[in-house]
């Protein structure tokens, strides 16, 4: 398999072609990154808190529903099944939800495999928010332009960071998101369909805060997948998260210093510089997304995704960063017909060593 580019940032023009630009690489020592401050970004903070001047710790209100498992809507995209699977990590009798997408030849082909594309959904949002990339996914796979795979889209709360929450603060509703999702879903997955159970079988892509659980879960187990797509991921700092509540529900009280360290010792950060050697050793494969009208683009002259996209420069981690001008943060205006195909070569090429 050949090496992806190093530090590869493209900038799509409005025609819609691509150009590409070289970051040179900079030298950084690891225990710099480690000591950086982390933080997330929730799907609906910028429409939310449009004003960056006011502190995190203005009150306002969330969503109910935050410590839902379970997705009360059974509505589903084509070809997509509605699942209830076992949450052991949460305790004996519970369950969560996910939609699994199958490719209309998975039931005339017995004893074929596929790969899985797990897809984490954005801040306050739920498992049908993979609509969008189902539906992309099944037009190439009936299109004869993707091979056919399987795509997991779990119901991972609607603001669970997907971390293991601090639980030991009375003011976090979250929960052991993380340990749910590898120790319960993947398993169970594995189990129940017939995919291709190894990391050569298995990418991840998300939105937003599913953008930021995207690398941190790839970085932190390279060893289960192969490929890593970050959609408008939250790479802001602790300082830049608009909500209390949406930091509160996981990591904890925004006026205890613990919550800040719990916060900061789960950001992709913190797993890249851990686990550089063998991302690059395995050849993981890595992608991201921004629109130049998201705040995770520029704010106040903040460039937060650029930031991260350094970072893995320095650390010499192959990747691409695309930035998508006219989309803000929303993955229908990043990847808009016309402007910014979904280019699903990405996944063949991961899931080419199956």
């Amino acid at each position: 398999m050949a090496e992806p580019c190093r530090s590869r940032l493209c900038l799509v023009p409005e025609n819609g072609a691509c150009k590409i630009n070289f970051y040179k690489m900079k030298t950084l020592f690891v225990s710099v990154c480690m000591a950086m401050s982390v933080c997330g970004y929730h799907a609906d903070a910028q429409t939310r808190h449009a004003d960056s001047g006011k502190s995190h710790r203005d009150s306002l209100s969330l969503p109910t529903g935050m410590t839902d498992w379970v997705d009360p809507v059974h509505a589903t995209p084509v070809n997509t099944r509605y699942v209830l699977y076992p949450t052991a990590q949460r305790g004996e009798g519970t369950e969560g939800s996910c939609m699994v997408y199958l490719p209309d030849e998975y039931a005339a082909c017995p004893d074929a495999r596929y790969p899985v594309i797990y897809y984490l959904h954005g801040g306050t949002g739920n498992q049908r928010e993979a609509s969008w990339l189902i539906r992309k996914i099944d037009d190439a796979v009936k299109a004869g332009e993707m091979r056919p795979v399987i795509v997991v889209s779990p119901q991972a709360l609607p603001i669970g960071w997907y971390v293991d929450a601090n639980t030991a603060d009375p003011k976090v509703t979250s929960g052991p998101v993380e340990s749910v999702l590898i120790e319960d879903l993947i398993p169970y997955i594995d189990s129940h369909f017939r995919t291709v159970p190894t990391r050569f079988g298995r990418g991840i892509e998300g939105f937003s805060m599913g953008g930021r659980g995207t690398l941190m879960l790839a970085f932190k187990h390279p060893d289960m997948f192969c490929a890593a797509s970050s959609v408008a991921g939250a790479l802001v700092d602790w300082s830049e998260e608009p909500l209390q509540r949406a930091l509160e529900c996981t990591f904890g009280d925004v006026e205890n210093p613990f919550s800040e360290e719990y916060f900061n010792a789960w950001h992709p950060k913190v797993f890249a510089c851990q686990n550089a050697r063998r991302i690059i050793r395995d050849g993981l494969r890595i992608r991201m997304f921004v629109g130049d009208r998201d705040r995770l683009f520029e704010e106040n002259g903040r460039h937060i995704t650029h930031r991260f996209h350094e970072l893995l420069d320095a650390l010499h981690i192959p990747h691409t960063l695309l930035v998508v001008p006219g989309a803000g943060h929303n993955p229908t205006e990043i990847f808009a017909d016309g402007a910014n195909e979904y280019d699903t070569s990405f996944w063949d090429a991961a899931f080419a060593a199956e």
